[in-house]
């Protein structure tokens, strides 16, 4: 079977002429050829109009000329704002740990464990929410990420 592909792939190449290997003429156009088409010029789309840009969008917060300085000031507030959630988010996270490593405790700390887990997973969805929040506004505001930092 190798031998029938090899004798197919020698013949091709042996039918091949010098002229093969030239590259093709590139067509010349004259005034004349310009004149020819012309008639379908529109059906180019050459008169066609471009469609509407679109309107710049409106600002819904603060003045256009917020920069670093506010952004800054934005983080820093949200930071504020955020704390004390943080705070009992790492308070929730201690007792749980105390919980599950008392002896008599069951191995997964029992309904108040169970409790505490809910409260923690509530805390960090209300961060993470107000975060979310904050960046997006940001972002649609253009600000650079490291002003957020």
């Amino acid at each position: 079977m190798p031998s029938c592909l090899l004798a197919a792939v020698c013949a091709a190449g042996a039918g091949a002429s010098p002229r093969d290997d030239e590259k093709k003429p590139v067509p010349l156009y004259t005034n004349d050829d310009l004149r020819r088409v012309a008639p379908y010029r529109d059906e180019t789309g050459v008169n066609s109009k471009p469609a509407a840009a679109p309107a710049p969008e409106a600002r819904t917060q603060g003045d256009p000329g917020q920069g670093e300085p506010y952004w800054r000031r934005e983080a820093d507030r949200l930071r504020d704002r955020l704390r004390p959630l943080h705070e009992r988010a790492a308070e929730l996270r201690l007792k749980i740990e105390e919980r599950r490593r008392q002896p008599r405790a069951p191995l997964s700390g029992g309904p108040q464990v169970v409790a505490m887990e809910r409260r923690l997973r509530a805390l960090e969805e209300r961060i993470r929410e107000a975060e979310s929040r904050f960046e997006d506004r940001a972002r649609r505001e253009r600000a650079m990420p490291g002003w957020l930092r």
